[in-house]
């Protein structure tokens, strides 16, 4: 059932592009800093650019804070471990002292 909502989902989504493509399809000016380069480019060219452009910069910050949280899990994973092994050392002591 999953697969098929996300499915309809990402047919939405392509239909969407599409026509926001075929709609828009008039080329705009673009210019870079200080008039040193000027380009002719479809609209729907320069939102999808952008869109992109988004998408990786947002990558790219979602990737370096993922590695911060592994380091993190590892951590306390390593953390919970000595905790575990002291208690048992505990309980083991407290058995021969009995």
């Amino acid at each position: 059932m999953g697969g098929y909502v996300k499915g309809v989902i990402l047919v939405v989504v392509i239909l969407f592009f599409i026509t926001f493509g075929v709609e828009n399809s008039q080329h705009v000016q673009v210019k870079y800093y200080l008039n040193t380069l000027t380009i002719n480019f479809p609209l729907y060219g320069v939102v999808y650019v952008s869109i992109i452009i988004g998408i990786i910069i947002g990558m790219i910050v979602g990737f370096r804070s993922r590695l911060h949280m592994r380091k993190t899990i590892k951590n306390l994973q390593k953390e919970n471990r000595e905790l575990i092994e002291g208690v048992t050392e505990e309980e083991g002591d407290q058995r021969e002292a009995v």
